[in-house]
């Protein structure tokens, strides 16, 4: 039992470093968890732990002397063993955690002030890279303005020409037809050169029942109609016109000015494969002299294809029209082309008759150059239609 003094004077030191060591490896791992570690206290830790690595040594070192006497029993030598081990272990656990705040010293001087400079002039140079840049989006974005500006002047400038091409197609080919008691309208066709000479001949389609009523005479029919035709500028040009062909059925009626002088705007006539495919939900103009007015456009549809009034078949439009457009023009709204020719009015009642102006019926043009070809004047026809009635008689 003399020996077992030698417990007391190693496991004391042993068990002292043991705590001071977790003690300090809490506050070393409190440290890594602050950003902002004060390095006095940093200094403190690491010469406490100088100290007790000082005092594991001198353990060490005594159970080593002890380990060479001869008082020992194979038991004291079993637990010197064991405390030997403890206190090489807590001289590693020493010098790791020593490692660890040299470590947090060097990552502090990291994130230090030089540290921030740096990571602040990076952050600049981003910056102007970023300003930079941009500057060249600001630049391709003025030059994007520049060019919309510049664009949108030219459209400005395209619906300027696209509404002088709709006067001159719409407006233009459209005449009054005025007689002592009644008003209609009528549609100038493109003035054709007659060939060996510098004089024209224009023609004029309208309604017939416009003709019947202007006419003083309608047994002869030989009474000069007088037709006005519209300048863009506003000045009218005074005429008369011919009637050369007309059908009461199909209330449609050919003239000719007596004038030899050309016209500045003619309908073009729509191709027999444009009507064709003409359907409901057309959009169209109609185009006439309502009330004895100079010519007014309105906007519609084709209603229907079919609409038979006293056994002939019509086409029903919604494009308001009234009194005086009988005899006008139905034109494609997006082509211009001449779609049929406006024929009546539709009416409710009886003893006060009430118009209404959006249930217009036009003569399909199709029913027009079928006629056409039956009074001679087939040549009226657009040529591409021509060239292709022709070939096909030839097959």
């Amino acid at each position: 039992m003399r020996n077992l003094w030698i417990f007391p004077c190693v496991a004391l030191p042993l068990c002292v470093a043991g705590v001071f060591v977790e003690q300090i490896q809490g506050r070393v791992e409190r440290l890594e968890q602050v950003p902002r570690a004060d390095p006095a206290e940093l200094r403190a830790l690491d010469h406490e732990f100088a100290q007790l690595e000082v005092q594991v040594r001198a353990s060490v070192a005594k159970l080593r002397e002890l380990s060479n006497t001869g008082a020992r029993t194979e038991k004291l030598d079993g637990r010197l063993a064991t405390l030997e081990c403890s206190l090489q272990d807590a001289s590693a656990t020493i010098d790791e955690q020593r490692a660890r705040i040299a470590l947090f010293e060097a990552l502090r001087e990291e994130i230090g002030p030089k540290a921030v400079d740096a990571r602040i002039d990076d952050f600049r140079h981003k910056f102007d890279e970023q300003c930079k840049d941009l500057g060249v989006l600001a630049q391709r974005a003025l030059g994007v303005a520049e060019t919309t500006h510049d664009d949108v002047a030219h459209l400005e400038k395209g619906l300027l020409r696209d509404k002088d091409r709709m006067w001159k197609d719409l407006l233009g080919p459209t005449v009054q037809l005025m007689g002592e008691e009644t008003v209609g309208s009528g549609v100038l066709l493109a003035s054709e050169q007659i060939e060996g000479s510098e004089e024209f001949v224009t023609y004029v389609l309208t309604a017939w029942h416009v003709i019947r009523d202007i006419q003083t005479a309608p047994e002869t029919l030989n009474t000069p109609v007088p037709v006005t035709i519209y300048g863009q500028d506003g000045k009218l040009r005074s005429e008369t016109a011919q009637l050369l062909r007309f059908d009461a059925t199909l209330d449609i009626a050919l003239l000719k000015l007596n004038s030899t002088r050309p016209v500045d705007c003619g309908a073009k006539l729509a191709p027999r494969a444009h009507l064709h495919d003409v359907s409901i939900f057309e959009q169209i103009y109609a185009v006439g002299c309502p009330l004895g007015n100079d010519p007014i456009p309105t906007f519609g549809e084709i209603a229907d294809t079919r609409h038979v009034v006293d056994g002939q078949s019509y086409w029903m439009i919604s494009a308001p029209t009234y009194i005086g457009n009988s005899g006008g023009g139905v034109f494609d709204a997006d082509t211009h082309e001449l779609l049929g020719i406006f024929t009546k009015i539709y009416t409710h009642g009886t003893l006060r008759p009430t118009v209404v102006p959006h249930m217009g019926l036009a003569t399909p043009l199709p029913m027009v150059y079928d006629w056409l070809d039956e009074v001679g004047f087939a040549s009226l026809e657009p040529a591409v239609d021509a060239q292709a009635k022709s070939a096909a008689a030839h097959k």
